[in-house]
């Protein structure tokens, strides 16, 4: 199975940063920091800008309603978003027991969308999840193909239905002309700060590499916000346009490095189809 993903031109940017991203392009398979719970100690920030630039996110905002926390039972937890009523989409290597050197149990994986200080718009359990094809694991506990580094979970209850959450659409080809040189914004949770879901917006999207499957942008991100939506706006809801799943170093800069998604996907990658 094989994902399908966005591409847009890049926006417009100063020789500096287009020097920056081709060096991490060549260096990605050495150079990518996965942001997993085992990534870093308890406290540890460590995040794409020096500065606090992450904004909580209003209870009342609907429009970030589908993001939510994924939990596991032998502890830790990443990000997700909700894009249909039984599915949700975070990174694959959050999937991943680095303990075991295996892929966890869908059954000790919870997802709660909304998720503010113990309370939480809807809770789900997770039925089964599904892959990139042929994904394979490096011995830090991320894949070796960053491009794989994404997963979609089927999920025990339609929380469209039963807690009245509205999924977040994913990008499709007809939007991609749209997409190109317009802001992106994130969203999602963090070890520094897990218990009140925050944004970053504006931030920019700095290149697109890989033939248009990999996306440089400076969105705040820390360990645990991995599976984090990179989103657009339009028409007044928010598009997915690709996951966060890592962080990149180059020439004494970092950057943040999500996976492109659109909604075009082969029928075998979204589970309900």
């Amino acid at each position: 199975m094989q994902a399908g993903f966005l591409t847009a031109a890049s926006v417009t940017r100063p020789a500096r940063v287009i020097r920056l991203w081709l060096a991490c392009a060549m260096a990605l398979a050495v150079m990518a920091v996965a942001l997993a719970w085992s990534a870093t100690a308890a406290g540890q920030a460590v995040g794409v800008v020096e500065s606090e630039n992450r904004v909580v996110i209003e209870a009342d905002d609907r429009r970030w309603h589908a993001v939510g926390r994924l939990n596991r039972e032998t502890g830790g937890f990443c990000t997700a978003v909700l894009i249909g009523p039984k599915e949700a989409l975070t990174a694959a290597h959050c999937l991943w027991d680095q303990s075991r050197r295996r892929w966890v149990e869908p059954e000790i994986l919870h997802f709660v969308p909304g998720y503010r200080r113990g309370t939480y718009l809807g809770h789900a359990r997770v039925v089964r999840y599904r892959l990139a094809e042929g994904i394979a694991i490096d011995e830090r506990g991320h894949p070796e193909s960053l491009l794989d580094d994404w997963a979609v979970l089927e999920l025990t209850l339609d929380l469209q239905a039963g807690a009245g959450i509205e999924p977040m659409t994913l990008a499709d080809g007809a939007q991609r002309p749209k997409l190109a040189g317009q802001p992106i914004a994130s969203g999602g949770y963090s070890r520094d700060r897990p218990h009140l879901p925050v944004k970053v917006q504006p931030c920019r999207a700095l290149g697109i590499i890989e033939n248009g499957r990999l996306l440089l942008h400076d969105c705040d991100s820390r360990a645990g916000s991995s599976g984090s939506p990179i989103v657009v706006e339009e028409a007044g809801r928010y598009v997915v346009v690709g996951i966060q799943s890592a962080v990149v170093s180059a020439g004494g800069e970092t950057l943040a490095l999500a996976v492109l998604m659109q909604r075009a996907l082969p029928s075998t990658v979204l589970l309900s189809q």
